[in-house]
């Protein structure tokens, strides 16, 4: 089976749809799946655009008569005139604009100072600056040799029911939306399959996975036949980090987890939301630079093991484990690569036929 790598509706991940929490992917991940949404067209002006055949802007409302899919829980991917595009930042979940201040990291340079504040967002919009910042480095990391399958090429003002007056949509004409999370989870998801059968559940709204007792070293011997393919995956990461770092660019604190990296449709892993990215000028020397690489590393880190462990089984925290070690080695050693084409077109066709039999849906 072909995969539509650009609209991933098969997805499960911890950044693909939205659950009951939905908290910041760097305090707490819940899995989510991508969910169908219902669009309606809506007031916007254009502040700019790089191409004319732009899809109108479309707020996510239940009575709405367009479709699309989740990305995240505000964003979402509609196929609009034989393209894909990401309108990102849309409405919150499937409830449009939700004007609850949901709180933030906020950076910002003053004075030549590089400042931290709490910034409290409106659910599902997107401000002006943070735009402005994930256009401009869109343009630096591409510099760097990192192909991007999300590209902005509009950037729409829209009107909210309440007072605001810098939101803004951002829409990218992508290539892929297929995240890293959701590659893992799939991989994981069939190997479960394989050593336990039909008696091991995930349990979405419960969050619980469930499983028959079991031998770990049969269930480890069982986990070595994927092991070089995990262990490149976190490798790939790790080298983009280093690419980053290297060439002075933070990655993202708060962006920078496995969620956020995007399997693109040539086996490359590349990156996608860069509204957080900073340049070692921008954050004022070297020391706090120096710093904060850390903090972008063991965030990365964190959520590689941390997903895992949401399992509570001791063969999906070793998988985690593989994943950070295999992350250092790929940061350590600057490591650059792709995955195999067949072996995600394979995991995914299997994936798919399996997931109904494995997953237990809200």
């Amino acid at each position: 089976m072909k995969i539509n790598f650009a609209y991933p509706e098969f997805g499960v991940g911890f950044h693909s749809g939205w659950c009951e929490l939905n908290n910041s992917p760097t305090q707490n991940l819940t899995l989510s799946y991508r969910r169908k949404v219902n669009l309606l067209e809506s007031e916007y002006k254009i502040i700019n655009r790089d191409k004319n055949y732009l899809p109108p802007f479309f707020i996510k409302l239940k009575e709405g008569l367009v479709k699309g899919i989740s990305s995240g829980a505000g964003s979402t991917i509609i196929f609009y005139k034989n393209k894909y595009f990401k309108i990102k930042r849309n409405g919150y979940k499937n409830k449009g604009f939700v004007n609850n201040n949901i709180p933030d990291r906020g950076f910002s340079v003053l004075d030549n100072s590089f400042m931290e504040k709490t910034d409290f967002e409106i659910g599902g919009a997107m401000s002006l600056e943070d735009a402005t910042n994930e256009i401009k480095y869109e343009k630096l990391i591409e510099n760097l040799g990192i192909f991007l399958p999300q590209k902005t090429v509009g950037l729409y003002k829209i009107k909210l029911p309440f007072e605001k007056d810098d939101a803004v949509a951002m829409i990218q004409e992508i290539q892929s939306d297929f995240r890293a999370d959701e590659f893992l989870i799939a991989i994981l998801i069939n190997s479960f399959y394989d050593f336990y059968g039909e008696d091991c559940k995930l349990i979405l709204e419960k969050k619980e996975f469930v499983y028959p007792e079991y031998d770990i070293q049969e269930g480890l011997n069982s986990l070595m036949k994927i092991f070089p393919e995990v262990t490149k995956i976190g490798k790939i990461i790790g080298g983009v980090y280093r690419k980053f770092h290297d060439k002075g660019y933070l990655r993202g604190i708060g962006n920078s987890w496995y969620g956020n990296e995007v399997i693109c449709p040539n086996g490359e892993i590349s990156v996608c939301d860069l509204e957080s990215c900073f340049s070692k000028k921008e954050v004022g020397g070297e020391k706090v630079f120096r710093e904060l690489c850390l903090t972008d590393l063991n965030l990365a880190k964190t959520a590689f093991y941390d997903s895992m462990n949401y399992f509570e089984n001791s063969l999906a925290s070793i998988f985690g484990s593989w994943l950070v070690k295999s992350f250092d080695e790929g940061y350590t050693e600057c490591y650059e690569g792709k995955l195999d084409l067949k072996f995600i077109e394979e995991t995914i066709d299997k994936f798919i036929k399996i997931k109904d039999k494995v997953i237990v849906y809200d």
